[in-house]
């Protein structure tokens, strides 16, 4: 579920300052949602996350810095933990993610999760570190490989009318796992008197959630100029995960 919840809570070769790629300015800012678990007559608020885009300088570099902090009901943190954050870096020429970093607690303990994709090496350098140990993996950089933040703002940025399929890969906990981002055109009727752009990823071998379940996670983009996701949704098993927007 945590992983589910930083997906709000959102790959160039060169160290140098690169010519930036600004988005409009009603693109950048906090945008607050709701997150809520579905199964038969349950319908219980699970957080609140505040997701926020803004621009920044990050290691030489223009970047978007994307925050998510998430703050879980009173009820279900017994489950799930307490609040927690998670930010990354995002390279301004290109939107592709620099550096991930999500600190949390599991099973009442401390751990920290990092990525930093490294253009001089071509490698992604992935860290897990718990209080006993610290394990570190290397993925080659492909150019569709994204965390749990900077997805967010792939898919928000996506020219939806360039293609129609993406190849994504998605990094979860210490491995990644492939998937195909689909735009499957306008959406009138999910939120209605609003007209969205829909998506769905589709991933393989697993799902976002700590169970392995959720591997079909839908968006609802707006068609407005702010680009705001404006609701998220996911099977889990037992029911559904939805996040929608705090108008």
């Amino acid at each position: 579920m945590k992983r589910f919840l930083l997906l709000l809570s959102a790959l160039l070769l060169s160290a140098s300052f690169c010519e930036a790629r600004k988005l409009p300015a009603e693109t950048l800012g906090t945008v607050k949602y709701e997150i809520r678990y579905k199964w038969g007559a349950i319908n219980a608020k699970v957080a609140s996350i505040d997701l926020s885009l803004n621009a920044d300088k990050w290691e030489n570099h223009h970047t978007y810095h994307s925050k998510a902090v998430i703050k879980t009901s009173a009820v279900f943190s017994l489950f799930i933990g307490a609040d927690m954050a998670a930010e990354c870096q995002i390279e301004q020429s290109d939107l592709q993610p620099l550096y991930f970093i999500n600190p949390h607690k599991k099973g009442g303990k401390d751990v920290c999760f990092t990525f930093i994709y490294n253009r001089k090496t071509k490698n992604i350098e992935s860290t897990f570190q718990d209080v006993k140990a610290t394990s570190t993996k290397n993925f080659p950089m492909d150019g569709k490989t994204y965390d749990l933040l900077s997805v967010i703002q792939f898919v928000r940025f996506l020219d939806a009318s360039s293609k129609k399929n993406v190849d994504i890969n998605l990094l979860l906990g210490e491995d990644r796992y492939p998937g195909v981002l689909t735009y499957e055109g306008k959406d009138t009727k999910r939120f209605p008197g609003r007209e969205t752009d829909r998506f769905v990823l589709r991933l393989t071998g697993r799902g976002v959630m700590e169970n392995g379940s959720g591997n079909e996670l839908t968006f609802w983009r707006s068609t407005g100029s702010d680009r705001n996701i404006v609701g998220l949704e996911a099977p889990i098993n037992p029911g559904f995960m939805t996040i929608l927007i705090k108008e």
